[in-house]
């Protein structure tokens, strides 16, 4: 049996809707941003039907600033495609592209998928679930591709909000205690999951929750001014699965002191626009991430506490996903760490498909205590091609980092004094954390790098300003398909930390 994501649309093929809001005059660039429904660069069969690619904008560039009261400009981001379906055997996807190329690489690499190409063609078999990308002489217009088990979803008639097959705008969709929210793997949903202090709920369908009618008028991700995707707030179990995430205006899937989270099977695609993170925890407890795929165009999934939180951030899980970060950390701890403590945090079995900043991060930008925190299976892909993150400072400024060399971080654990975003008479202001926070017991194993070039030399970054990084361990690092002993094969900067290698 096979099922494909259909797009049943109000209008056309092409073209379904396209909203603003009244703050429409901070973004005056957005009249270029309608919501495409259809990619038509790739033509596509599965198993041999016929297969409609869904249109998704990523980032073009790694060129970011700090808020500029506007949104990000259309012209920085360039056209992607993705296609979400169901099966109960192995499929044979034949692909074609208006794009011409020359070399084919189905990511993530630990999948071991040799397409071929067969003139203008391109053909590979699937057997395992999950989430992947075809990328055609490079990471600049690919396909994402996301093959799901077949499920009927019999509870979907229980649900409280029912959104079916065809297209929806219910804006913000507030959770109450209880409900049920079922969104047919046909629909597109024009909104915004939002709560504040929701118990029991469930999520799940297959749809789409599509943000780009809502336009971020203010800089600040913490407060529940702007919604983007998913936005929770003192929420308790909490279990949101099959869903996909498109065109945030913000943080894409965020939570803020919930408990007892599980995200399952959500993918996050389509974010281009400034600061849109894939996954945020916050303040928050027992939340578990599993079986998801993230491209951002911020941080792929970061833990974060803010306003001087006191109670810790533990229990967190975040296992079995696939992650493309476009600009900043790709597994992060931090960089806000104005809370008392981060511990028990796994991250596992992860593929780090495309990375920026840094793959793997514990940054320390205040004062928490960080410890107990395993990476363990992690797949991190490094490739010649990437482009330097650089910072713009202005509208008139253009990216000028064609041309220059990237070396990438594998690991950076640092403490520093952050600025941090915090409330006074005036308002929210920015202000330095008083003091350094502190980092013990991370390890590190069985992590395995693959690069695309000899040339490319990973780097590992640990550097303390003050007292020293206890107990960083790394067990069984593998460079280019051989273990390293020792870190002379990568690029170092070390101080005030005290680490093993075995």
């Amino acid at each position: 049996m096979l099922k494909i994501q259909q797009t049943k649309t109000v209008c056309n093929d092409m073209f379904v809707c396209f909203g603003r809001t009244e703050f429409g005059e901070f973004a005056p660039n957005s009249d270029e941003v309608a919501f495409k429904a259809l990619n038509d660069n790739f033509e596509m069969t599965v198993n041999g039907v016929q297969a409609k690619v869904r249109e998704c904008r990523g980032s073009a560039i790694p060129f970011n600033r700090p808020w500029p009261g506007k949104q990000r400009p259309f012209s920085q981001s360039e056209s992607a495609g993705y296609i979400s379906f169901s099966s109960d055997e192995a499929v044979e996807l034949k692909v074609k592209s208006k794009k011409t190329f020359g070399n084919a690489i189905v990511r993530p690499l630990s999948r071991n998928i040799h397409p071929e190409i067969k003139g203008e063609e391109v053909i590979f078999t699937l057997k395992e679930y999950g989430s992947y990308t075809l990328e055609l002489d490079g990471s600049h217009n690919v396909l994402h591709i996301f093959f799901d088990s077949i499920k009927e979803y019999e509870d979907a008639q229980k649900a409280t909000r029912y959104f079916g097959p065809g297209v929806h705008f219910p804006g913000i969709i507030d959770l109450r205690d209880n409900d049920v929210v079922y969104i047919d793997r046909d629909a597109i949903v024009f909104g915004s999951i939002n709560s504040t202090g929701a118990k029991n709920v469930r999520i799940f369908g297959g749809g789409v929750i599509d943000n780009s009618c809502e336009e971020v008028i203010v800089e600040n991700a913490y407060e529940n001014f702007s919604k983007g995707c998913f936005k929770i707030y003192n929420c308790e179990n909490i279990r949101v699965e099959d869903i996909i995430l498109t065109n945030s205006s913000t943080w894409s899937l965020s939570m803020f002191n919930c408990k007892n989270v599980s995200i399952n099977n959500v993918k996050i695609v389509g974010q281009w626009r400034y600061n849109t993170d894939g996954i945020d925890i916050v303040n928050s407890e027992d939340i578990h991430i599993k079986n998801c795929f993230v491209r951002s165009f911020d941080d792929a999934v970061t833990l974060k506490a803010i306003y001087d939180h006191d109670k810790p951030m533990k229990d967190i899980s975040v296992e079995d996903s696939v992650f493309w970060c476009g600009w900043g950390k790709t597994c992060e701890i931090g960089i806000e760490t104005f809370g008392i403590e981060y511990k028990d945090i796994t991250f596992r079995n992860c593929d780090l498909i495309h990375n920026s900043s840094c793959a793997l991060g514990v940054v320390n930008g205040c004062h928490a205590y960080v410890h107990n925190v395993l990476f363990e299976d992690m797949r991190v892909e490094f490739q010649k091609e990437t482009l330097p993150e650089i910072d713009q400072m202005s509208d008139d400024a253009e990216y000028d980092g064609w041309d220059k060399q990237k070396n990438p971080k594998l690991v950076h654990i640092s403490n520093f004094k952050y600025a941090m975003r915090q409330r006074n008479k005036d308002g929210l202001v920015r202000k330095n954390c008083d003091k350094y926070g502190s980092v013990s017991d991370i390890t590190f194993k069985d992590i395995k790098v693959i690069c695309d070039d000899e040339a490319i030399k990973p780097k590992i970054y640990m550097v303390s300003e003050d007292i020293n990084f206890e107990n960083i361990e790394f067990d069984n690092i593998i460079l280019g398909g051989k273990k390293e002993n020792d870190f002379g094969k990568f690029e170092t900067e070390i101080r005030n930390t005290k680490y093993s290698i075995k």
